[in-house]
């Protein structure tokens, strides 16, 4: 399995590249590197200390989290989804939360306390305005479906978790991968966008304006 690793790693079009583009590779050894000195297993092998960190995240990182996220969505899924779906239909539910959303996000990309701080302003703006709305779309279609907050909860954790934590640090970064990588590049918010067409027709042909 060691070996595949480095045979994914020295492949630009391998599986693992955003790393199927060549925009970016797979993986960072520096940053494995960083793992064995962070949790004090120096004597591990890549790919041990690669499945550790995975899980660990998914699982301890995952429940500490949980506090901050669950106040977050009280107050979006909870409280601003509920409220409106009693007056407006699913997509401008999801779209004015989303917007909302994101635009609550902009001062600290303003003011360079969130970002990459390589690509412009206006583009990080853009494409993590594209990125939280589409989000947006398929948490309240769960939340409406649903009727729980936690749906948005676990899914919120987990994109935080999962994109900062695991995904981006394990990028071998080039000259442009900033400009598709992470919340700010153009890859995940297309994903997210495309995933988000599913959810928008679901949400449109199931999801009435009745209260939650």
């Amino acid at each position: 399995m060691a070996k595949l690793l480095h045979a994914l790693r020295d492949r630009p079009g391998s599986l693992f590249n955003i790393w199927l583009t060549g925009l970016a590779g797979f993986y960072n050894s520096g940053y494995l590197s960083e793992l064995k000195e962070d949790y004090n297993l120096p004597a591990w092998g890549e790919l041990n200390i690669l499945l550790f960190h995975v899980i660990f995240v998914a699982t301890i990182s995952f429940f500490v989290s949980l506090p901050s996220i669950l106040g977050e969505e009280i107050g979006w899924r909870g409280l601003v989804t509920s409220e409106l779906s009693k007056i407006t239909s699913f997509g401008a539910v999801a779209l004015i939360s989303g917007v909302a959303w994101s635009i609550f996000h902009w001062p600290l990309i303003i003011r360079g306390l969130y970002g990459n701080g390589i690509t412009p302003l206006i583009y990080q703006l853009l494409i993590f305005s594209l990125f939280i709305v589409s989000t947006s779309v398929i948490m309240t279609y769960y939340r409406l479906k649903t009727g729980s907050v936690w749906t948005g909860v676990i899914y919120h954790a987990s994109s935080n978790i999962f994109i900062q934590k695991v995904f981006t640090p394990l990028t071998v970064e080039t000259s442009r991968s900033a400009w598709f990588m992470d919340e700010f590049g153009a890859i995940p918010a297309v994903v997210a966008f495309c995933v988000a067409l599913v959810f928008w027709r679901k949400g449109k042909a199931e999801l009435s304006t009745s209260a939650v």
